[in-house]
């Protein structure tokens, strides 16, 4: 059984989980669709949640974002 965004986000690394947080906004090349990258850790990604994008960077995936909304949903009004 897959694993939910929420379960997902439970289970991320402190690396993983300020790289998802920290995701940076890029303008493809290759027909001009926004996506967002994540630094690449020592920690494998959990399985569906980024890309291979660069040898610094991965692209999150719909599952990623879905992950990243849900650690945003829980961070602390400022």
């Amino acid at each position: 059984m897959a694993m939910t965004a929420d379960q997902i986000a439970e289970n991320l690394t402190e690396a993983q989980r300020r790289s998802i947080m920290e995701a940076e906004d890029v303008m493809s090349n290759h027909g001009g669709y926004p996506f967002l990258t994540a630094q690449v850790t020592s920690d494998p990604w959990p399985e569906g949640v980024a890309q291979f994008l660069t040898l610094n960077r991965d692209r999150l995936t719909p599952l990623g974002l879905a992950v990243r909304a849900h650690l945003l949903s829980k961070e602390p009004e400022q």
